[in-house]
């Protein structure tokens, strides 16, 4: 999803000549600890509220806290994935959009931002999620892929992380199913970890439903 189809509706920005005091009640209206300035289409940077309330006349101009301002944005045509490593990495609660001629278009907030990750990664749609613990140099997609197939079971999303000061990752895969007792036997047939299963539907822990698997898959 691009940064572009989701920017925030509300108009988060103000401009240099806008005063201290009405850029802190934008920032509580809005809650939000960031504003962008903006002059016409042409983006200034971004104002923090620690900044704001370091002064002592609320009357001032935000001009006149113009060495303060955050140069960050990114660009229209950028990942909403991107938005969420420059966010994390810089602490926005906002991040400004700029078009390719770098134009000023609109902020994209994390609320909405969240929102939209939410949906690339298809989370509002029903379905269970099975976590795979494996060597670094043993991971096959196609194999595990053709598995769940084999199954009869799609995979909605996938995602790895290194499992830190191991030589292991973990797979973290969503299914469009709830009841995946057969994938998961088939991944234990396959000598694949089942580390977690979740959403599946089930009342049991996830350490018994493995066992109750694992005695299914003996007795084949």
């Amino acid at each position: 999803m691009y940064l572009g189809e989701i920017l925030a509706k509300n108009y988060f920005e103000v401009k240099s000549n806008d005063s201290i005091g009405f850029s802190l009640d934008k920032m509580n209206e809005l809650h939000t600890t960031q504003l962008p300035v903006v002059n016409g289409k042409d983006f200034l940077g971004l104002i923090a509220e620690d900044h704001l309330l370091a002064s002592h006349d609320e009357d001032l101009q935000l001009s006149s806290l113009m060495v303060s301002l955050r140069f960050v944005y990114l660009y229209e045509y950028q990942h909403a994935y991107d938005a969420l490593q420059y966010m994390s990495a810089h602490q926005l609660d906002v991040l400004p959009i700029l078009d390719k001629e770098n134009y000023y278009l609109g902020v994209v907030t994390l609320r909405d931002l969240l929102s939209s990750i939410n949906e690339t990664m298809s989370n509002r749609e029903p379905g269970a999620i099975i976590v795979l613990e494996l060597g670094k140099n043993d991971v096959s997609f196609s194999h595990i892929a053709h598995i769940f197939e084999s199954e009869n079971v799609r995979i909605l999303h996938a995602a790895v992380r290194d499992v830190p000061n191991t030589t292991k990752i973990e797979m973290t895969i969503k299914v469009d199913k709830q009841n995946i007792s057969t994938v998961v036997a088939s991944l234990w047939r396959f000598d694949y970890v089942v580390k977690a299963t979740f959403n599946d539907g089930s009342q049991d822990s996830d350490i018994k439903e493995r066992y109750d698997i694992l005695m299914n898959y003996l007795n084949l």
